[in-house]
């Protein structure tokens, strides 16, 4: 069976909200997890960069299902849940501007730190993982000729989070400048040239020790 590719990410802080309310003695924290026809930051994911755009209609499918069971989490930590679908103890739905949340926080240690955080305004940043068929996705290019990666539907919604690093903390962008990877980018085709070259070179060295071997049978 093959590993699924979940896919994760961060909003940036311009657009990401996350708020507490109290009402009849419980705690919530609402916002949105993903937001729509917004391009992402530069991304980098096999060997190809690209900016990604998520459809209005990216979650339809997903919030239609009878048996939804998606967790919400503390920075994507399945140890650390606060609250999840299936319980009714988190709501998941869209408006115009994306993909919205609203959680009960839990009285657990996890539920109460969140809840300290986010009102400290030290938490405020949202995220969701994802997987995603070749058959959702839709590739184009922008008048720069920039890669686009539009998400039409997502297959399965993995969880949503809420987050320190607002960053696209599951690419390599996020701990390296674009400079960085793109000179990494180069050595690493340089090396595969080389390789192949050593290659080409044991090759010729092989088809002469055959051709030699040849002669010495045909003189004997």
């Amino acid at each position: 069976m093959a590993k699924e590719n979940i896919e994760y990410r961060y909003l940036p802080t311009d657009v990401v909200e996350c708020r507490i309310l109290e009402d009849e003695n419980k705690r919530y924290l609402e916002g949105h997890a993903s937001i729509f026809n917004s391009r992402s930051k530069l991304l980098f994911e096999n060997n190809r960069f690209f900016n990604e755009v998520i459809a209005p209609t990216a979650f339809d499918k997903v919030l239609q299902d009878e048996k939804l069971d998606v967790p919400m989490t503390y920075n994507h930590n399945r140890g650390q849940l606060l609250g999840r679908t299936k319980s009714n103890t988190l709501k998941l739905g869209k408006d115009e501007k994306g993909l919205t949340f609203r959680v009960e926080i839990p009285n657990t240690a996890t539920g109460n730190e969140v809840y300290e955080l986010v009102k400290r305004g030290d938490l405020y940043e949202n995220s969701f993982g994802f997987i995603v068929s070749k058959d959702d996705q839709e590739w184009s290019k922008d008048e720069e000729g920039n890669s686009i990666r539009t998400i039409k539907n997502v297959q399965r919604l993995v969880d949503v989070a809420v987050c320190i690093n607002g960053a696209y903390a599951n690419t390599d962008v996020a701990a390296r400048s674009l400079s960085e990877i793109e000179e990494e980018e180069a050595k690493r085709i340089e090396k595969e040239q080389e390789m192949l070259e050593a290659k080409r070179k044991m090759d010729e060295e092989l088809n002469e020790m055959r051709t030699h071997l040849e002669k010495l049978k045909i003189k004997k």
